[in-house]
């Protein structure tokens, strides 16, 4: 395995989990965007407690969300967590995913995994015209690897209103975005890019990024796999200098044919595999440690997803 990624342990990152409680959990949510505390709830069919894990004293927070569908028994919860860095908020994560599942949190279809960064802590900077730059280069090359995104997830979120493939428009937004030298046009547009696979709308007011590709997952292997694509990608945009199209080239289309060809593409890419790159971008403790095991994970997800959208066009 490569080397792993010192500077991507430096990225901020936040995780946002759709998913289902039991009404009988002992966990209070929240309103949208008026989430509460997350400390204790009960271990699934006892009336046991168990503590939810905090981060340097920070908690998550449970909040509604109308986009849930629930059935009886069963309550809409979003689970956001604090600001996450490192190989401590990798272990805090996946520490918080078991509390999760031990309260009897589920998901459906109707869930996502979101993950937002902070662009500073990539980049170096809050500059708006190098968090312009930044993002024009993150959207096209998430353009060019929309199958291997969509692909580990083994599902139809592709076809999710929120969490639509990057169009055309957004080639032209971006592009604005970086030409303006005004900031207030840059907010605009980065609003106008909607709430896609990639969601840049909070880049100038908030100054991160967020992606909204993955499909609610409480699977450790995903997740992992889900993170490291983010941090990865991320690294890469902001190392590149030479930008192609916001379309695929030929040699791109051949490697991206399908969601397995797509994720092997996307592990070379990121130099997680091949000779290419002497740092394995975006791999840090488990991140780096587990690739031989969510790697495998991935592939099968891919294979399903071949297999259920065989006419997948991304």
């Amino acid at each position: 395995m490569k080397a792993q990624d010192t500077k991507a342990a430096s990225i901020t990152f936040g995780v946002e989990l759709e998913t289902t409680l039991p009404a009988t959990c002992g966990i209070p949510v929240g309103a949208y965007h008026g989430g509460r505390p997350v400390a204790v709830g009960y271990i699934t069919g006892t009336t046991d407690e168990v503590n939810a894990p905090t981060f340097y004293g920070a908690s998550w927070k449970a909040e509604r969300d109308g986009s849930i569908t629930t059935r009886h028994g069963r309550v809409a919860c979003e689970f956001v967590s604090p600001i996450l860095h490192g190989a401590e908020g990798v272990d805090h994560l996946i520490a918080f995913l078991e509390f999760a599942k031990s309260v009897g949190a589920t998901v459906n279809a109707s869930c996502g995994c979101h993950i937002t960064v902070g662009v500073k802590s990539i980049i170096g900077t809050d500059d708006p015209q190098a968090m312009s730059e930044f993002a024009r280069k993150l959207a096209h090359i998430g353009r060019w690897h929309a199958k291997s995104l969509y692909g580990q997830t083994g599902t139809g979120r592709h076809l999710n209103h929120y969490s639509h493939t990057l169009n055309d428009d957004v080639a032209k937004l971006v592009k604005r975005m970086e030409s303006t030298s005004n900031v207030n046009s840059k907010s605009v547009a980065a609003a106008e890019c909607g709430r896609g696979m990639i969601n840049f709308r909070k880049l100038f007011t908030n100054g991160v990024i967020e992606f909204r590709v993955f499909a609610g997952t409480l699977n450790r292997d995903k997740l992992l796999h889900h993170l490291a694509t983010v941090l990865g990608l991320c690294r890469r945009a902001a190392e590149v200098e030479c930008l192609g199209s916001f379309g695929k080239n030929k040699a791109q289309m051949k490697h991206t044919e399908t969601a397995l060809s797509s994720i092997k593409y996307l592990w070379s890419f990121l130099g997680w595999t091949g000779s290419k790159r002497p740092v394995a971008l975006g791999l840090f403790g488990q991140l780096h440690d587990q690739f031989g095991q969510y790697r495998k994970v991935a592939r099968r997800l891919c294979q399903r997803f071949d297999n259920r959208f065989p006419n997948a066009s991304l």
